[in-house]
């Protein structure tokens, strides 16, 4: 029996198809960037991000998250030479490294905020995943590109979706539901794709987006993974694409099935998806986080630590914390059983901050949740909603004390915000404390000096390289 012939397509101009959707516009926006157009500023705020990224990731790969994930990855798809595993010795085919690697950036909730939400924890693993991919580009001002525009999309389509309160107030998480985009337009911009793969790559990435809030009923794992699957399959919608899949040209304005139509009906925003392109980028409205919890807290722990001096825990009757409407859905939860309800409650974040002062890792471990003195803390925190606070890290503390006086302190723009950025001597501090126990004090200053000067020193084929520890190495 002859085998069957495939159905002919109609012959229609793919040209035509890609010139009638907002993924066309970013498609062709992607495919032309290059790294002379990028602003001084934002190749310096690449830089950050990444070494941000990579120093999270490396000290997040021991966590259980990115650990279930890889030993998932190998029972499914088994070894094979390819992309590094970062703070591991390990290598694994493209889309499974940008899968556990971006699990393992966002495992300590140490990476960066404000864009998709957590973009680098998306953006960069893909990137450095798809250097090992056939046809990729390992020139150092094409991966400032790739990141760059990969930053832009997710953001951009994070805006365009209701902005994050419309948008997570619906229940998606965007990190994942935005960021699989950011990934694909990284990554096809890796892999030197034209301007029509890559807008067929961002419509299949579509069919990628997911991610929701429920991990929030019990503290669940999932929320790790988010990132790591959107880097992975922003991979892969690009390798579809070249590969000859077809995506839905009006992935992002279709009536029926469109991502704002269904994704964020009655608050979407279309147009702000394309506003002033190549113009505005995105990465400037990320944050640099400098405590390991969300950044919704960081507000009031900021406010909380610089009010401490004047206070006395054990002298404290009451503390209301408000903040908007979405970070009191999130962050009220005072049931921290496990590291993620920590990281995710503000009365946990608060009352840390007052103990201790600090709101690092360390902070979060089982034996400070279980704390009494953190517990009875717990109990004095209020956290309330409010209206007319400038943005949704913003947050307004007002502490009673026993004896009846007052102390309270608003903070717009908390450390570590576009507005109030961490120092670049705090950024590398942060950086080695998370880097240097995995991979050693001299190999972690190889990586920041690679990550500095990325773009003006040619090839950055031995990058992803550099975040794997040697088998002996310095402390």
């Amino acid at each position: 029996m002859a085998p069957i012939a495939p159905l002919a397509r109609p012959q229609r101009s793919r040209r035509t198809m890609v010139n009638q959707s907002y993924a066309s516009t970013l498609g062709n926006f992607v495919a032309s960037l290059r790294y002379e157009s990028l602003p001084a500023s934002t190749v310096h705020a690449v830089r950050r991000h990444l070494l941000d990224t990579l120093g999270a990731a490396i000290a997040g790969a021991a966590q259980p998250e990115p650990q279930a994930t890889w030993r998932a990855a190998r029972a499914s798809f088994g070894l094979s030479a390819g992309a590094a595993i970062w703070g591991r010795n390990g290598v694994a085919a493209p889309a499974v490294a940008a899968l556990v690697n971006g699990t393992a950036a966002h495992a300590l909730e140490l990476d960066d905020a404000s864009g998709c939400d957590h973009s680098g924890a998306v953006v960069v693993p893909a990137v450095l995943a798809a250097l090992a991919s056939p046809g990729a580009s390992t020139d150092g001002q094409v991966v400032v590109a790739a990141i760059a525009a990969g930053y832009d999309v997710a953001r951009r389509v994070m805006e365009a979706s209701g902005g994050y309160d419309g948008h997570n107030g619906a229940g998606w998480h965007s990190t994942g539901t935005c960021g699989v985009f950011g990934a694909a337009a990284a990554v096809a911009r890796i892999l030197g794709c034209d301007a029509a793969v890559t807008a067929n790559a961002l419509a299949i990435a579509g069919s990628f987006s997911s991610g929701t809030w429920a991990f929030l009923a019990d503290g669940a794992m999932t929320k790790r993974m988010h990132p790591g699957h959107a880097a992975s399959a922003g991979l892969l919608a690009v390798e579809m694409s070249r590969a000859g899949l077809s995506g839905p040209t009006q992935v992002f304005e279709a009536t029926w099935g469109g991502f704002f139509n269904t994704y964020a009906p009655g608050c979407g925003e279309p147009p702000l998806l394309v506003a002033d392109l190549g113009s505005e980028w995105r990465i400037h409205r990320s944050s640099i986080k400098p405590y390991a919890s969300c950044r919704g807290t960081h507000a009031a722990v900021e406010a909380v630590i610089a009010l401490r001096e004047r206070l006395g825990a054990d002298e404290i009757e009451g503390v209301t914390v408000e903040v908007t409407a979405t970070v009191e859905k999130m962050c009220r939860n005072k049931d921290v059983r496990n590291f993620v309800d920590a990281q995710m409650s503000l009365p946990y974040t608060v009352s840390v901050a007052l103990i201790h002062g600090a709101a690092d890792v360390d902070q979060f471990d089982e034996e400070t949740r279980r704390d009494p003195r953190v517990r009875a803390m717990m109990d004095r925190i209020h956290v309330t909603a409010i209206d007319g606070l400038p943005s949704n890290v913003a947050a307004r503390v007002s502490v009673r004390m026993r004896d009846g006086a007052r102390h309270a302190l608003a903070i717009d723009v908390p450390l570590g915000s576009p507005g109030n950025p961490l120092a670049q001597e705090a950024l590398e501090r942060k950086f080695h404390s998370m880097a240097d126990r995995v991979l050693g004090r001299t190999a972690a200053e190889a990586l920041t000096a690679a990550v500095s000067r990325l773009g003006e020193h040619g090839d950055a084929a031995g990058l992803p390289a550099l975040t794997q520890p040697s088998p002996i190495k310095d402390c």
